[in-house]
């Protein structure tokens, strides 16, 4: 019996799965930050709900793979990308773990990896979009937009 639904082409269930390992290290960052500052009960927050947007990015790339891939093309997806990212983070990650950072310091981080993270995001759409998965990766560029906006506004408060 044949089934009805096909998975998603295997680059593309990777480079999924990688797009979800990049939210989840974000997510520990933003923690990291929230953890930083915990004494400052609204900044606190603030990184807070930027590590749960993250994990629920997480989520939605791992649900996303689970897609059917009916009438979806083989795009070939730059995973190369991906892993630069994901290698980039991991820098940040051990850097910020390992300094004395001022909270400028740590809002700058966080807007250039949500920079990045909406370029992803952007990218996801273009590739996706043939296999009905452009809506979900639309939700997460709103949410980057918001955060990219709340990010540039409190570095150039800084400034």
């Amino acid at each position: 019996m044949k089934n009805d639904m096909e998975k998603l082409p295997l680059n593309k269930i990777h480079a999924l799965d990688t797009c979800s390992l990049i939210e989840e290290k974000c997510a520990h960052i933003y923690r990291h930050f929230e953890h930083m500052f915990s004494d400052e009960p609204d900044i606190e927050a603030l990184w807070h709900k930027m590590a749960n947007d993250e994990d629920n990015h997480a989520a939605q790339f791992k649900l996303a793979a689970l897609h059917p891939g009916n009438d979806c093309k083989d795009v070939n997806f730059k995973d190369k990308k991906l892993l630069a990212v994901l290698d980039k983070l991991d820098s940040i990650h051990r850097a910020v773990e390992t300094s004395q950072l001022s909270l400028a310091e740590v809002f700058e981080i966080a807007l250039v990896i949500e920079l990045d993270l909406a370029e992803r995001h952007i990218e996801s759409i273009l590739t996706y979009g043939d296999c009905g998965l452009s809506e979900l990766f639309l939700k997460m560029e709103k949410y980057d937009q918001g955060h990219l906006e709340l990010l540039q506004k409190t570095v150039d408060s800084f400034r």
